[in-house]
């Protein structure tokens, strides 16, 4: 089996960065150089995957900008002999095929909306990935961890696959925290229970929203409902209903997670990246010590 393609997620608001994301996408904002997006879509490119399907607002094409040749941008580089700098930006349409699939306003609300969206693009996948925009796992030795999970849905003969890292237990209220099971050498969900109260997580696992679907998806999310307590469509309901009745891998990372969807975790993205900048981290150090003493 070859996974080919990947779904990812940018229709959002943003509102944990407002005023910002009023009119900046938050995925398109920038870890050093380059949005945070393109993280998600470099890890995908190194695990083999050939199509990326952007699930976008309506009213909002940044993602869809700079994945596209900009021919005014590159007349105007070549006629000022900015030739290295185009160089930067030349291959960034070329990555994958990227396709694009509008989520309007009247559209329901909700994490496993984009998927129903963009279902004519993979419904015929033996398996796809589902990904979301403003978060990714960092490797700073740059290997693949798309492609450790897909090895590891693989190998296990699961059905579905979702990632989740381990979290203090005073943060298990902010996460869908997940009850698993070993089988085989392999673990495998059970259940996720969104925001347990103190004392009541079954665990210390918290799931990330990056996962693996089949086919076995489609049956489930055509007849799920709304969340009762939210009046949304949770991809979590989805991979609930599907862990049921078929194995659903847990795949914990060997990165590190950066969750770039809050200033703090967009800063905290920022400085874990700097650190493999050798020329920049000595500028940072250096900035934290003089203030410090000041």
């Amino acid at each position: 089996m070859k996974i080919r393609k990947a779904i990812i997620t940018c229709a959002g608001f943003g509102t944990r960065f407002l005023p910002i994301t009023k009119t900046i996408q938050k995925e398109m904002l920038p870890i050093l150089e380059r949005p945070l997006i393109d993280y998600v879509v470099d890890d995908c490119v190194k695990a083999g995957i050939e199509d990326i399907i952007f699930v976008v607002n309506v009213h909002n094409y940044q993602v869809l900008h700079f994945y596209r040749e900009n021919q005014r941008l590159r007349e105007y580089l070549l006629a000022t002999h900015k030739e290295d700098l185009y160089k930067q930006i030349s291959g960034l349409h070329q990555k994958a095929q990227f396709h694009f699939v509008k989520q309007k306003d009247s559209d329901p609300y909700g994490t496993a909306v984009p998927v129903m969206l963009a279902k004519d693009y993979v419904k015929d996948e033996e398996a796809f990935l589902v990904l979301m925009g403003d978060d990714f796992v960092y490797s700073s030795n740059q290997t693949s961890e798309i492609a450790k999970m897909i090895d590891g849905f693989k190998h296990s003969a699961a059905q579905a696959a979702v990632t989740c890292v381990h979290k203090p237990t005073e943060l298990l209220h902010k996460y869908g925290v997940v009850e698993s099971v070993w089988e085989g050498g392999w673990q495998f969900l059970q259940r996720i229970i969104e925001k347990p109260a103190l004392g009541q997580a079954p665990s210390n696992l918290v799931n990330i929203s990056k996962y693996i679907f089949g086919p076995e998806i489609w049956p489930i999310l055509a007849k799920q409902t709304v969340n009762p307590n939210s009046g949304e469509l949770y991809i979590t309901d989805t991979v609930q209903a599907l862990a049921l009745d078929h194995k659903v891998l847990v795949h914990e990372p060997a990165g590190v997670y950066l969750d770039g969807g809050c200033p703090l975790g967009w800063l905290l993205a920022n400085l874990t990246v700097a650190k493999d900048q050798p020329e920049i981290w000595t500028q940072i150090r250096e900035f934290v010590a003089q203030n410090e003493t000041s």
